[in-house]
């Protein structure tokens, strides 16, 4: 039993993947969906129903014959199966937010031909790895609508700081600047030197700047002041 139809055709093509077989889509609905060896003339086939129990939709396998008579010793080059979002699940276990053991679109289609017997496109291979993170960590798009939430937060638990963020007319990011507490009580402690440097930020959406304030402690360590995000280092930011 499965609790949705997207489980249910994300299970099936694992198995396809795992066994080295392809199959083709009969029948689809909200009701039924019916699967048959892509290779004409032979038996194997996957039928599933949509049922009610206990108040949720569930479905269910009905009818599975699982007899594989055709060769599966043929390489695929090109699996049906081996969607883009298969692709990322094959290799999620392979990517976290600390770092990846599949850094480039190459290592990740050597993985995917060296573990499953597939060649898949390096454009498939290329948007993988940052879908992936996105499936992890969330898009860009959905951390955006969170700004204000993690601006109110922040300053719930850090009372004194200074932290505000501009936007243009249109709702688009500007500028964002942090002091917390803590940098802001601790400078009182420290020599009147200030450095401020800054790095580049680049995605989709355009480049930026993270500026970083410190000062040095009287170990010459580094301090941190402030952090503040802008489009380049100008005079109005």
């Amino acid at each position: 039993m499965f609790s949705t139809k997207s489980l249910f055709k994300k299970c099936v093509k694992a198995i396809a993947l795992r066994d080295n077989f392809q199959y083709l889509t009969v029948k689809s609905n909200k009701e039924v969906m019916i699967l048959q060896c892509a290779i004409k003339n032979y038996k194997w086939s996957l039928r599933a129903s949509c049922s009610i129990h206990w108040d949720r939709s569930i479905w269910v396998v009905t009818r599975f014959d699982l007899e594989h008579t055709c060769s599966v010793d043929v390489p695929l080059t090109d699996h049906r199966q081996a969607t883009f979002t298969v692709i990322k699940d094959l290799i999620k276990n392979k990517i976290s937010l600390a770092g990846s053991e599949l850094s480039t679109s190459k290592d990740i289609v050597h993985f995917i031909r060296a573990k499953h017997g597939l060649s898949k496109s390096y454009q498939k291979a290329w948007r993988a790895p940052e879908a992936t993170l996105d499936d992890i960590r969330g898009s860009h798009e959905d951390s955006y609508k969170m700004l204000s939430r993690f601006v109110y937060i922040l300053e719930l638990n850090n009372l004194g700081s200074v932290i505000e963020y501009k936007v243009d007319a249109d709702g688009r990011f500007l500028y964002f600047f942090m002091a917390l507490f803590a940098s802001i009580t601790g400078w009182k402690h420290y020599r009147l030197v200030i450095s401020i440097d800054g790095t580049s930020l680049k995605n989709q959406y355009g480049d930026g700047t993270l500026l970083f304030a410190s000062t040095p402690d009287a170990n010459d360590q580094i301090f941190p002041l402030a952090f503040c995000v802008v489009d380049s280092e100008n005079n109005s930011s």
